[in-house]
């Protein structure tokens, strides 16, 4: 799957958890948030049936609840800028969402990869992931899920509503 697919899930999930959804949401000058779901009681962004994009939080009274930063190609240094970018929408919870374009570019990248199950790559991204993201020394809640988290979490939510 895409970036963008795992953005239109989880607009999708969002919007069935009754939240108001928005993406490339503006925390700061500098920092955009993949995905934003806010508390749909305090609603005074966009007209209801609008898509929310570019909200920017600092002038619209919005409480978001959740932010979510997809990263494509986990590295220290991005994922870093993913926590910098939570910390500055101030959001409940912040999840970064490991995406499976990760696994083929580790084992592009090294041949000790190559030869392991998917199962041990991806055990080996979430604990660099995690280091990676507590190093960065986050002030909100951060959790770590990886793609097939959400698609699992995604097809739940379709059984039960």
């Amino acid at each position: 799957m895409t970036k963008e697919d795992v953005t239109e899930i989880l607009i999708e999930l969002g919007r069935k958890l009754e939240f108001r959804v928005g993406t490339e949401i503006q925390a700061s000058d500098s920092a955009w948030v993949d995905v934003v779901w806010f508390d749909s009681r305090f609603d005074f962004g966009p007209e209801k049936g609008e898509r929310w994009s570019r909200v920017k939080t600092w002038r619209q009274p919005v409480l978001p609840i959740v932010g979510f930063e997809i990263e494509a190609s986990a590295g220290a240094k991005r994922l870093k800028g993913s926590v910098a970018n939570l910390n500055d929408l101030g959001a409940l919870m912040g999840v970064i969402v490991i995406s499976e374009e990760n696994i083929n570019e580790m084992r592009k990248r090294a041949e000790l990869w190559r030869k392991k199950s998917t199962d041990e790559v991806w055990k080996e991204l979430i604990r660099r992931v995690i280091q990676w993201v507590y190093e960065a020394r986050p002030i909100v809640r951060i959790v770590v899920m990886t793609e097939p988290e959400i698609r699992r979490w995604w097809r739940e939510k379709q059984d039960m509503l």
